[in-house]
């Protein structure tokens, strides 16, 4: 595998501007289109002390408000 260390910094700059973005001013779209994801699901989310990423790749954005 040919690994572009450019575009690992290009990736690892993004992956640091998503996760030091208040989760809550976050704009989610999944193939076009805007998801609204509920205020309380996000708050439950943020006392996990996981990051933005997190929150997509653990599927934690689509969980039912408890």
């Amino acid at each position: 595998m040919r690994v572009n260390l450019e575009e690992v910094q290009k990736n690892l700059n993004q992956r640091s501007k998503w996760n030091s973005t208040p989760l809550e001013e976050i704009e989610f779209y999944e193939r076009g289109v805007k998801i609204e994801i509920p205020k309380e699901i996000i708050n439950q989310f943020e006392r996990t002390g996981l990051n933005n990423i997190d929150f997509i790749s653990s599927g934690y954005y689509k969980r039912e408000i408890s």
